[in-house]
């Protein structure tokens, strides 16, 4: 297997499942093609990537993606699109919208789509291409789709094996951090030992704003969280929490940490086919009672894939249904917020029985004495 994004045998047998699915359902959904975006935010290129397997290095990417016939990416980097059309913007690293406008309506012309439905997938398109499309492509209807996304949920065996590769890569930047941490350095120091351990082994990039950050030096009775969000070979996010503790924790710490993993097991038990997210949330939330602390509104977990944050939601109103080859983070979310909030996450791979822990590292919070 080629963990780089290449195209191996493997490789190619994923972009023809993907590709023969998101086909299969435009035709469902009565659309002539789709126009997939990669909008600017790191964690949230999934679609874009899903259709193209190509790495959104810069803001901006598209794809047009036609019931009948290949289709032509206007982007610069790789991937399964043959068919790349490189634009020359001018500004260099920081670039406009708006000149994709004309490019993307000329490829929809170029595939006969002038006068089709065409899906837009992704979460943000900037409005200067959607006014320019309107422009010069009046007779399109551009209606929102959901296709990719609801495609992407589910995991494939080869999406699997990339996601366990994945959770490995992390395992190690723990292993690390354990090791390199010690009083008398900074927070920034130990933030980049962790993100250069991540690369070492093949990240792609780092989201991990959880992840402390200052220049202070660390002391006996502070607590490094440890929460990167790496996206792995192959394009996959990863979500990992644990706490570091120089010298004993405070006791409302450990308390608070202690409910969060019993809250954490307890939802995780719900991660079962035909149980919803909104399910997952309530057996956190009786855990919870008695305590300080309610479940967060915002919710306390989220599926993971190419995107950051996928579906479901590990909320009270999410009524998404749970299927086997789901990845599922579990995060617990306190409200009020304990000193160190959203400690400890853990990604569940969602079987036919229980479901799967990819982290091997115990669930503690980890003292360092040095």
């Amino acid at each position: 297997m080629n963990l780089s994004g290449g195209a191996d045998g493997l490789n190619l047998k994923e972009r023809d499942r993907r590709w023969f699915n998101i086909r299969r359902e435009i035709e469902k959904s009565g659309l002539d093609g789709l126009l997939v975006v990669s909008d600017g935010q790191l964690e949230r290129r999934g679609s874009f990537r899903y259709v193209s397997d190509a790495y959104a290095s810069l803001m901006y990417g598209y794809v047009i993606f036609p019931l009948k016939g290949e289709p032509i990416g206007i982007y610069s980097r790789g991937g399964w699109i043959e068919d790349r059309r490189t634009l020359p913007v001018r500004g260099g690293w920081v670039i406009d919208s708006e000149p994709y406008g004309a490019a993307v309506a000329d490829v929809i012309k170029e595939l006969n789509l002038e006068k089709g439905r065409i899906g837009i997938e992704g979460d943000f398109l900037p409005f200067p291409i959607y006014e320019r499309l309107g422009m010069d492509i009046p007779d399109a209807t551009f209606t929102p789709s959901n296709i990719v996304h609801e495609l992407k949920m589910v995991k494939s065996p080869y999406e699997l094996k990339l996601i366990e590769s994945g959770a490995e890569m992390v395992n190690k930047a723990y292993e690390a951090c354990i090791e390199f941490a010690r009083t008398g350095r900074t927070w920034n120091e130990i933030t980049s030992e962790v993100c250069k351990v991540l690369y070492h082994w093949g990240s792609e990039d780092i989201g991990g704003y959880p992840l402390s950050r200052s220049i202070d030096v660390i002391k006996t009775g502070d607590t490094y969280n440890l929460y990167p969000e790496a996206q792995a070979p192959g394009g996959h996010w990863m979500q990992f929490g644990r706490l570091l503790s120089f010298g004993e924790p405070k006791k409302e710490l450990r308390e608070a940490w202690e409910l969060d993993i019993e809250a954490q097991e307890r939802g995780a038990e719900k991660l079962k086919p035909g149980n919803t997210g909104g399910d997952v949330m309530r057996a956190i939330n009786e855990v919870l009672k008695g305590s300080k602390y309610t479940g967060a509104p915002r919710g306390s977990g989220h599926a993971v894939g190419l995107d950051i944050i996928e579906r479901p939601f590990i909320s009270l109103d999410d009524e998404t249904v749970i299927k086997p080859g789901m990845v599922i983070a579990v995060h617990p979310v306190f409200t009020p917020h304990p000193e160190i909030f959203e400690a400890c996450a853990d990604m569940f791979v969602v079987t036919e029985d229980k479901p799967r822990k990819l982290s091997k590292i115990t669930p503690e919070i980890k003292v360092v004495a040095r």
